[in-house]
């Protein structure tokens, strides 16, 4: 009786914005693409810097790289292609079940996981001021203010929508996508903090 009185409850504006998907989808694909550019924008910006002192380029390519937009614009191009392989295995198994909601599902994750890259862009803020934080927040910080959004979709997703048989396997959907897509940037971290100190 208590289910049938939560599940009958009128639902709140952000559940019904996104169940009944209010944002336009192609507005919220180029929002989701500007919000993974500035959550990586931090990251590509240290790549960009390290292969110009690096590499022996002539004036117009070190002005080219060394542009602050070019930064931006390509810190979310890597990030979007992960994002979308890890997005198709981690819905897979709903696919072949044939569950009709796939694209829904899609849709609210790209809306939390790019709210998630959001507070961690803002987060990143704090590594132009203090440099070394970028060292434990590339890794560490991502993995725990996005993950906590990567949650919360699930959760949200199990609270909505999911029938309760499929809730173990739509959390351990949500497991391997976020392990995927973190376990990219750790190894993409690792491999400029060696470079730097080569």
């Amino acid at each position: 009786m208590e289910n049938l009185e939560i599940k009958t409850q009128k639902p709140s504006l952000f559940t019904k914005i996104l169940t009944e998907k209010k944002i336009p989808n192609v507005l919220l694909h180029v929002l989701f693409y500007l919000v993974l550019c500035f959550g990586n924008w931090y990251g590509m910006r240290r790549s960009i810097l390290y292969l110009l002192a690096t590499g022996n380029y002539n004036q117009y390519v070190n002005a080219i790289l060394g542009n602050e937009l070019v930064a931006i614009l390509t810190a979310g191009l890597i990030p979007m292609l992960v994002y979308q392989v890890a997005r198709l295995l981690a819905h897979g198994p709903f696919r072949m079940l044939g569950h009709k909601s796939v694209s829904d599902m899609e849709y609210v994750l790209r809306v939390f996981y790019g709210v998630g890259n959001l507070a961690y862009g803002l987060f990143t803020l704090l590594y132009l001021p203090f440099p070394t934080l970028s060292v434990y927040g590339e890794t560490l910080a991502r993995f725990l203010i996005i993950g906590v959004f990567v949650l919360l979709c699930a959760l949200f997703e199990a609270k909505t929508r999911m029938p309760k048989r499929f809730t173990p396997r739509l959390f351990y959907s949500y497991c391997v996508i976020y392990c995927m897509l973190n376990g990219v940037y750790v190894i993409y971290t690792t491999i400029n903090l060696v470079m730097g100190l080569v």
